[in-house]
């Protein structure tokens, strides 16, 4: 009964599988409505989910404690989940014909690589705030500028979310 499985998104915690899922298809509910340019709030998500609004407010407070998604202070609505955001960042996405945001340089590549999408990046050098701004095609980086632009990852707290470490 309850069996525990680690949580691979936060170091150190261990949740059931049901509580892992259900936030899961929370995350990826808000995800998929901000890359459509919407913010859902907590009834929009327990209808896109099928879980009960009660269960969707626990779950939410546990993944904005833990820095998994972003919600609006004077609404409620998710604004961020897995990496992409509807309010403005360093990290500036052009992305289905929408401007969206990315927590950090790594997602701002990672989301149209994973998606295999198309996009346009415009963010700035953590380290030295010189531009960087990145095209790319079917999930491809075709150009950069500069031209050797790196990504990296600077050292954070392990097990906190990557929002503001890049």
């Amino acid at each position: 009964m309850g069996e525990k499985q680690e949580d691979t998104g936060l170091i150190g915690t261990d949740r059931n599988a049901s509580s892992m899922a259900d936030e899961r298809a929370i995350r990826k509910a808000a995800f998929h409505a901000i890359l459509n340019g919407e913010a859902l709030g907590r009834a929009e998500l327990a209808i896109a989910t099928g879980l009960v609004p009660e269960r969707v407010d626990a779950l939410l407070r546990g993944l904005i404690e833990r820095g998994l998604v972003v919600v609006q202070p004077d609404n409620g609505r998710v604004v961020g989940s897995w990496g992409l955001m509807l309010v403005p960042t360093d990290h500036r996405l052009h992305i289905r014909g929408r401007v969206l945001y990315a927590w950090c340089a790594e997602d701002a590549v990672g989301i149209p690589a994973a998606l295999d999408e198309d996009a346009s990046i415009a963010s700035r050098c953590h380290w030295c705030g010189a531009p960087v701004n990145i095209e790319i095609t079917a999930g491809q980086v075709v150009h950069a500028v500069p031209t050797d632009v790196r990504l990296w990852i600077a050292p954070g707290e392990v097990g906190r979310s990557m929002v503001g470490f890049t």
